[in-house]
């Protein structure tokens, strides 16, 4: 999700309260995802290559997942398809053709586009391309429930839900609990 506060996207990780500084072009993340995807539990994978120049000894993974996969609230997950939406490998194809039709950005030629821009991009094309079409059709699943309202489901994946005040200082003062003061590890 795309902080519209702040004028600079996140460029590093930090790792042991030391920022490292990322290779944010999508295409290099694309190739993480894509090795994330086909690695097996035993598997160990090079990273070195997300870095632009320092890279940290040890990482985990769930560091560079928080880059790669960065939280959206909305929209929920609503049902319990598990089906696989979208494989960047097998799908370049769709992807290419969805950002030229509907963004005019070709893909191919570009020289950088920030993996978080990429990601907001993918997450805005439209019902017309062809790629949301092929999503769909991945994510389809027959229901036989005469009175299943698919509109009431698209409400709850979509609704914003705002805290009131007194739960948003209860939060609040749960999470400064947990806050390390600066200088403190």
């Amino acid at each position: 999700m795309l902080d519209l506060t702040n004028k600079a996207l996140p460029e590093t990780v930090t790792v042991n309260g030391k920022a490292f500084l990322l290779n944010t072009d999508f295409r290099v993340w694309m190739r993480f995802i894509i090795e994330c995807q086909k690695m097996t539990p035993e598997d160990k994978i090079d990273v070195t290559y997300l870095f632009k120049e320092e890279y940290p000894v040890y990482i985990n993974i769930a560091d560079l997942l928080s880059f790669a996969k960065p939280k959206n609230e909305l929209p929920r997950q609503i049902g319990h398809n598990n089906a696989i939406a979208l494989d960047y490998e097998i799908d370049g194809d769709l992807i290419y053709s969805a950002f030229l039709g509907q963004y005019g950005i070709d893909l191919i030629d570009i020289e950088h586009l920030h993996w978080h821009k990429f990601l907001a991009l993918l997450n805005g094309l439209n019902s017309s391309t062809k790629l949301r079409e092929v999503m769909g059709y991945r994510c389809y699943e027959k229901n036989n429930d005469k009175n299943h309202d698919v509109y009431e489901d698209l409400k709850y994946a979509w609704s914003i839900e705002r805290m009131s005040e007194e739960e948003q200082a209860s939060l609040d003062a749960f999470n400064e609990a947990f806050t390390c003061g600066e200088g403190e590890n």
